[in-house]
């Protein structure tokens, strides 16, 4: 057999990178050969039509689904030209060597790839998500002719509900797909409402790695150090000044992992920073504060005291979903950060409970490898494979629903 995965592995993001990396990578140690679809999407065709469809909002006096507002899109904008130089980008490529890739096509020429494939997987990361760009039907697959070489390892919508003016596209597209697995349980529910199926929930593909897979990546020994690393997907002055107050109550300074575009951020933080350097930091942190559902992923899979916050731009956009999930499955619900209401916006009391206690990773190991056999499963049915041994699946009717 011989696998194709369409996911986001040439944007610089490093839960983009890592969670390309790691499902080729397991599924590699299963025996299979497999390659990365060297698909490029039209970026900033989809910018556009984004600001597009925000502004014909605005003029028609309807709701906003667009998620950012143009203040926090400007911002993200800004961030990611002013500190993603060529150091960081040259890093982000050296590590996509590890790849294997395809040949390189677009939405032209996606197609030439059916007869070099048994399998597509689409997924993981947000690659069913429409609410910021327009839906690209290829990572819903449309571009295989074939049913049976159509699978999906925990992909996500990113989103709880589904635009009107997409719901006929989604309905086709998902009940073309053999094997049906998503990342959230909100997915699973979107599945059920379209199409009537059970889609397999599974595990981010960077948890199928464990910890020592990930740390033999890493060039430097870990080096535990007290202090108290900070991960801002998005800038979050409440997770800052969280991160500020703990670092007061433990007596551990700060290190920002990236320096958000904004005036107020005046802390220390890492200059340049490439994949592998943000999994050291992450692996050898005292605590991680984050707002990123990889720094969450990656903390537990590693072992760390953490916080979690969920930004108030993630609730508009529905993505809270993912932090949501990640932080139930494994029971650890009370590590998301909470500010008391104190009627004055200029002061904020934050509960901390357990910033003195760490979490019992015994508990949590427990079921991450209750968890990650269990995703084993769903995916070496999918491949066909069990203990290296190609074999059926017993899930072949076009009306089955998913291998769950």
């Amino acid at each position: 057999m011989k696998v194709g995965i369409i996911t986001f592995h040439r944007v610089n993001n490093y839960g983009a990178v890592l969670q390309a990396y790691a499902l080729q990578k397991t599924i590699q140690n299963l025996g299979v050969e497999c390659d990365i679809i060297d698909y490029s999407r039209k970026n900033v065709r989809d910018i556009l039509l984004w600001q597009k469809n925000k502004i014909k909002s605005i003029l028609k006096g309807k709701p906003d689904h667009q998620g950012y507002s143009n203040f926090e899109f400007a911002r993200m904008v800004l961030t990611t030209l002013f500190f993603n130089n060529k150091v960081v980008a040259g890093k982000f490529e050296a590590f996509r060597k590890r790849y294997r890739l395809s040949r390189a096509v677009n939405s032209d020429t996606i197609k030439g790839l059916n007869s070099e494939y048994d399998l597509f997987i689409a997924g993981s990361d947000q690659v069913w998500n429409c609410g910021r760009v327009i839906l690209d039907k290829n990572y819903l697959l449309e571009f295989v002719t074939d049913r049976e070489k159509k699978g999906s390892y925990a992909a996500s919508f990113g989103i709880k509900e589904i635009p009107g003016k997409y719901i006929k596209d989604y309905k086709e597209l998902l009940s073309q797909v053999k094997y049906l697995s998503v990342r959230e349980t909100t997915g699973a529910d979107l599945t059920r409402e379209l199409i009537h199926r059970e889609a397999k929930v599974v595990l981010d593909p960077t948890l199928l790695l464990r910890k020592e897979e990930w740390a033999a990546l890493i060039d430097r020994k870990p080096k535990q150090e007290d202090i108290i690393i900070v991960y801002m997907l998005e800038y979050s002055e409440t997770l800052l000044e969280f991160a500020k107050e703990l670092s007061r109550k433990m007596n551990y300074p700060l290190r920002l992992l990236n320096k958000p575009f904004h005036y107020k951020v005046k802390e220390e933080y890492c200059r340049e920073v490439g994949p592998l350097e943000w999994l050291y930091e992450i692996q050898n942190a005292k605590y991680v504060v984050t707002n990123s559902f990889h720094g969450t992923a990656f903390s537990i899979n590693f072992n760390r005291n953490f916080y979690v916050e969920i930004a108030e731009e993630r609730i508009r956009g529905a993505m809270s979903s993912r932090i949501e999930h990640i932080l139930s499955i494994f029971d650890l619900k009370d590590r998301l950060i909470q500010k008391e209401n104190t009627g004055n916006p200029h002061k904020a009391v934050y509960h901390f409970k357990n910033s003195s206690a760490d979490i019992d990773y015994n508990k949590v190991n427990l079921k991450l490898e209750e968890l990650r056999a269990d995703s084993m499963v769903y995916l070496e049915d999918m491949l066909k494979v069990k203990d290296g041994l190609s074999r059926e699946v017993a899930v072949t009717a076009m009306d089955a629903p998913a291998i769950s």
